[in-house]
């Protein structure tokens, strides 16, 4: 399941996954982060990574993902919230190939990463 919210009158985009994904938690996020982009012009986002069954992801919403990849331009900031290594290597990568400022908190350190991208 993928949570997508903003911070009223802010260009703050939390998205809360765990679990699974399906299409529609895909085209939920792709509404919101189009409204803030809109209204906002960039996004400081934080991703709080649970644990993901990768057995419910659905190949379509996979997919979607994947052509998200063009929301990264309008990333001011990502605090990604994780105890998940692989997510964290993840998001060391996508900073050094998007040049975006991107940090790791781990899972207790929630209000920490909001602090940091706010």
């Amino acid at each position: 399941m993928l949570e997508t919210t903003v911070q009223p009158g802010t260009n703050i985009v939390t998205i809360d996954y765990q679990g699974g994904l399906s299409v529609e938690d895909e085209q939920r996020m792709r509404q919101v982060l189009d409204e803030v982009i809109r209204d906002h012009g960039s996004v400081r986002m934080l991703a709080v990574m649970g644990k993901i069954d990768f057995s419910e992801i659905s190949p379509k919403a996979a997919w979607i993902n994947l052509k998200a990849a063009g929301y990264l331009k309008k990333l001011d900031r990502l605090a990604v919230v994780t105890d998940a290594a692989w997510a964290a290597k993840i998001s060391e990568w996508t900073a050094e190939l998007v040049h975006i400022t991107v940090r790791t908190f781990p899972a207790d350190q929630r209000a920490d990463a909001l602090a940091w991208i706010t």
